[in-house]
């Protein structure tokens, strides 16, 4: 695992352009310096960006039966969060920092950019998004199915609670718009 820039993750980036497809958002549900193998990409809580791999076409197991052409992307943090069957929740002692989201956000929108990665739903998503999608989110709350809630929740620039997927996306757009 090794710290990277921008500018180096982009040359990296082109080497697997035209083979990922899709990139999932997720945190590791531990600590703000903890780093998994599981991610492409770690972000600590200062923001900091790690790789664990430099080719990007590497499959780890990120996501349920989705690693195939995707990178997975995690913010180091939420290793005491809770979710409770009412919906409400508690992100903790290391709830994810602007910092971390920022630097997510400028991630997914450099990579959606050199790989010609839509940026919608359908190719940019959180684990509790997919999670949904598979039978094993949110939606679930309150059965035994119900596991992952990644990013299910943020707040927005307004400092409203908002899907994590929409705000995560709309600030990758914002920064792609910025150049």
């Amino acid at each position: 695992m090794r710290k990277v820039y921008f500018d180096e993750i982009a040359q990296l980036a082109k080497l697997a352009k035209g083979k990922i497809h899709k990139l999932y958002l997720h945190w590791t549900a531990g600590h703000y310096d903890s780093k998994f193998d599981d991610y492409h990409f770690n972000i600590t809580g200062n923001g900091n960006i790690y790789v664990s791999t430099d080719d990007f076409t590497d499959i780890l197991s990120h996501t349920w039966q989705r690693n195939t052409a995707s990178v997975g992307i995690a913010l180091c943090c939420c290793s005491d969060a809770m979710i409770f069957a009412d919906g409400t929740f508690n992100y903790g002692k290391e709830p994810p920092t602007r910092a971390q989201i920022e630097a997510m956000s400028m991630l997914v929108a450099l990579l959606t950019e050199i790989w010609n990665i839509p940026l919608d739903e359908q190719h940019v998503m959180t684990h509790a998004e997919a999670a949904d999608l598979d039978g094993y989110g949110p939606r679930m709350m309150g059965t035994p199915e119900f596991e992952k809630w990644d990013l299910w929740r943020l707040p927005d620039y307004d400092g409203g609670w908002r899907s994590g997927g929409v705000v995560l996306r709309g600030k990758a757009i914002y920064y792609r718009l910025r150049g």
